[in-house]
């Protein structure tokens, strides 16, 4: 099943047991597999992204999920992660896939004209959003729809996804899934959370 929800991580919001508690809690909300988690710690190097990995990929295997570390290859393979997320300007897709060719590849790109042969696409900011300030102007959902034919693999949207109503707005406009940071490690259920996000996809592909 490919994902349809990505709970992308902020240590600053939530970490550690809490973090790994929450990830439970939302994936068991959700059917097997429809939930993804990706590790993007950029202020971790080391060790400390190694720990937290290794604690993410125990919580994400036990609770059905997928997991993707964001633009690390090496911490990627080392704790055996589902796929390595690559940002924009990360490592090239070849040379990611060359170095680790059965791991899934995916990228962050930021404009609909996309050609790019990978697993996984999130373009964003669909709507405006504090995690990518200064990026100039939202994208909007026609983003989505005009990105649509050119991607294979799963199309997620990303920025200002706040309720299931954006949600919904997504995956009509053509994204398979829809990433979100605040609103997983601040909600007070993310169980609820995921149910209601769940529902809002599911309606709107009908």
């Amino acid at each position: 099943m490919r994902p349809a929800l990505v709970a992308i991580t902020d240590l600053a919001l939530c970490a550690g047991p809490a973090l790994t508690a929450r990830v439970a809690a939302i994936a068991a909300a959700l059917p097997p597999g429809a939930l993804a988690v990706q590790l993007r710690a950029k202020h971790l190097g080391g060790a400390a992204l190694y720990a937290a990995a290794v604690e993410l990929r125990a919580a994400t295997r036990a609770a059905g999920a997928a997991l993707w570390i964001n633009d690390r290859l090496d911490v990627a393979l080392a704790v055996d992660a589902d796929g390595v997320h690559l940002p924009e300007a990360g490592l090239p897709i070849a040379a990611a896939r060359a170095a680790a060719p059965r791991l899934a590849i995916g990228v962050s790109r930021h404009r609909p004209d996309l050609a790019v042969d990978v697993a996984l696409v999130q373009l964003g900011p669909i709507w405006a959003t504090p995690s990518k300030a200064g990026m100039g102007a939202p994208l909007g959902p026609a983003a989505l729809t005009a990105a649509r034919p050119q991607v294979a693999g799963t199309l997620v949207a990303v920025g200002g996804i706040d309720g299931p109503a954006r949600v919904a707005a997504a995956i009509a406009a053509g994204a398979d899934a829809v990433a979100a940071i605040r609103a997983w490690w601040q909600a007070d259920d993310p169980a609820a959370v995921a149910t209601a996000w769940w529902h809002a996809i599911a309606s709107a592909r009908e």
